[in-house]
C-alpha cells in the first residue's frame, strides 16, 4: 500500500474499513448468541441431571418405605409360639 492522497483510495479504504467493522460487529453478534445458548445448555444439562438424582433417590426412599412396611407388618403377625414342652417327672 502506497501512501498516496488518492480521494478514490481514501474512500476505498473507508469503505473497506466500515466493510470490516460490520463484519466484526456481526462476528461478535454471532459470539454472544452462542455463548446464550451454550449457557441455555448447560443449565438444561444440570437440570436433568438433578431430575435423574432426585428420580433415584426417590426409587431408593421408596424401596426403604416398602421395606419398612413389610418389617411393620412382620412385627404386626401374631408370633408362632413353640407349642409347651411337657416335661416327666
Amino acid at each position: 500500500m502506497s501512501l498516496t492522497t488518492d480521494p478514490e483510495e481514501l474512500q476505498n479504504l473507508r469503505a473497506q474499513r466500515a466493510e470490516l467493522k460490520d463484519k466484526l460487529q456481526s462476528i461478535e453478534e454471532t459470539e454472544k448468541n452462542l455463548s446464550v445458548r451454550m449457557k441455555v445448555l448447560e443449565e438444561k444439562l444440570a437440570i436433568q441431571g438433578l431430575e435423574q438424582r432426585i428420580q433415584a433417590k426417590s426409587a431408593v426412599v421408596e424401596e426403604l418405605k416398602a421395606k419398612m412396611r413389610e418389617l411393620e407388618n412382620r412385627l404386626k403377625e401374631p408370633q408362632m409360639k413353640e407349642p409347651m414342652k411337657v416335661v416327666a417327672k
